[in-house]
């Protein structure tokens, strides 16, 4: 049986780690013989927590190492621990054992000596996971750990890690491999494997694997199958025809050719091109103009892309908000198009000095009323978030709000992210129904408290209700009405952006079935 890249090429010690920063403080606290009771693994995912967790599993309990710190991966222990066979080295998935119930068992069987070796290791993976009374039970256990034990906590989300448990690891930080690093390690595995490969396809493989080494491997795994390594190949594994080039898109905007651009995207689509790898390559050639501007990159792919800066950053503006929408598209490509029409449309409106190009992309103040554009009383500041890492993040939003109440990450989901006025952020939203409800202060707090984490700067939110059809029938509150703690994702006109046609379908029945759909026995908004 061929055994996987990402598996074969798996560290068995520390200087093969391929996070650098973690793999010199692994290495110094090894070094200095002070080794610490519990460990805090922290870093996105693929990146080699795991493996760095089962190197020091081995290296305190290596039978032949000696004076020095790296396991020989050779005794019995080393070997035993390299197969997962190791009864005194216990890894636990958190995801899957995360109540009370499972640690106070990890509990008991600590205080039982080792049978084979000097330490007994837990590696607990996805730690963050854990309930609270879960958590509590394990504080327990950090705070007088046996002489025998040794626990390597790993996780992906360190912030939902209460600061009891933290506090009381060595926390080593993997970060998200650079692409030196990513191509380095592809260049050795293609030597090692006598492959023949191309320098740009390496760099292609390591911009797709976004940081994870796992991921990498795996797909250099399965462009090396001819026993070459080209870009072309790479192209095709992702989803990229050959044909279809971020470049030549690029100049067909700038060349004002709407027909051709729509064309274009047709084409892909129907030649099964992964429209949001297309989409990340068009952002990533637009950002290297951005740099290009300022004397930070050099655009090494040429073509004849007449575009201002202006014109730059509106593009990127639009392609954020359509990498997001691709992924509730009922029609695949219609992001994409919608971003070709609007581009065409803003462009007439600055012809004759009339409203700026782009002026609504770039996140302007909105109406407020008399004179200065500001409330009577209020002290007008600015957002340090931008609406292209508000869409960009806009998911990993969603998620922080579901734990705190599935409810009002049910309203969220209809509605998106439409500008910064000052430091508001100001969501569209298709019913008054939706608007009342998401400006009440319980949800409102709710939102700002997810979207701050996020973001890691104080979000306020305001709600913009489209200027759509609505239902004149009034709906019932949320107040003392209970939830359903499990929300199907909503029917929402964000899914397809055109307003007029998905509007002109809605009723009053569509949004009261919407309403009962939500309000179920459960959960109430508080």
């Amino acid at each position: 049986m061929v055994t996987s890249f990402y598996l074969k090429y798996r560290p068995q010690n520390f200087q093969d780690l391929d996070s650098t920063e973690a793999r010199e403080e692994l290495q110094k606290i090894f070094s200095s013989g002070k080794i610490p009771h519990a460990f805090l693994f922290s870093g996105p995912r693929g990146i080699g927590k795991t493996s760095a967790a089962r190197i020091v599993a081995k290296a305190v309990n290596c039978e032949k190492k000696g004076k020095k710190f790296e396991p020989c991966n050779q005794c019995p222990t080393c070997i035993s621990v390299t197969n997962g066979t190791n009864m005194d080295v216990l890894e636990m998935d958190a995801a899957s054992n995360r109540g009370i119930d499972d640690i106070k068992e990890l509990r008991d069987k600590i205080k039982l000596s080792p049978a084979f070796s000097k330490y007994k290791v837990y590696i607990i993976d996805e730690v963050h996971m854990l309930t609270t009374e879960a958590f509590n039970a394990l504080l327990k256990t950090l705070e007088e750990p046996p002489a025998h034990a040794l626990f390597i906590l790993c996780t992906t989300d360190p912030e939902k890690l209460p600061k009891t448990i933290t506090s009381r690891c060595q926390k080593i930080n993997f970060k998200r491999a650079t692409q030196k690093e990513m191509v380095d390690k592809l260049k050795k595995i293609c030597q090692e494997e006598g492959l023949d490969f191309e320098g740009k396809a390496l760099v292609s493989v390591a911009k797709l694997s976004d940081g994870s080494f796992r991921d990498a491997n795996k797909i250099l795994e399965r462009v090396s199958l001819s026993g070459k390594v080209t870009e072309e190949e790479v192209k095709k594994t992702a989803g990229i025809l050959a044909e279809f080039r971020a470049e030549e898109f690029l100049e067909i905007l700038s060349g004002r050719e709407i027909k051709e651009a729509l064309l274009w995207i047709n084409r892909a689509a129907e030649q099964g091109a992964n429209l949001r790898v297309l989409t990340e390559s068009l952002l990533e050639q637009l950002r290297i103009l951005l740099l290009e501007n300022f004397g930070v990159a050099e655009n090494e792919t040429g073509g004849d892309i007449n575009l201002s800066m202006e014109e730059v950053k509106i593009l990127i503006n639009l392609f954020s908000r359509a990498y997001f929408e691709l992924k509730f598209a009922v029609i695949p490509q219609l992001p994409l198009e919608m971003v070709v029409v609007e581009w065409g449309e803003n462009r007439k409106l600055d012809v004759g000095g009339g409203k700026p190009f782009g002026s609504e992309l770039r996140a302007e103040p909105l109406d407020r009323g008399a004179g200065n554009g500001k409330l009577e009383g209020e002290e007008r500041k600015t957002a340090n978030f931008t609406l292209s890492s508000v869409v960009t993040k806009w998911p990993e939003i969603l998620e922080r709000v579901k734990p705190l109440n599935h409810s009002v990450q049910a309203f969220l989901r209809a509605t998106r992210p439409l500008a910064i006025d000052g430091d508001f952020l100001i969501l569209e939203v298709f019913y008054k129904f939706h608007k009342d409800q998401l400006e009440r202060d319980q949800c409102r707090r709710i939102f700002e408290k997810a979207a701050s984490e996020v973001l890691g700067s104080e979000v306020k939110m305001k709600c913009s209700l489209s200027e759509v059809p609505r239902s004149p029938k009034p709906l019932p509150s949320l107040e003392n009405i209970p939830v359903s703690n499990s929300v199907d994702p909503l029917p929402k006109p964000s899914q397809t952006w055109p307003k007029s046609k998905r509007v002109a379908e809605g009723t009053d029945d569509d949004i009261i079935k919407f309403a009962e759909e939500i309000f179920n026995k459960g959960e109430t908004i508080q």
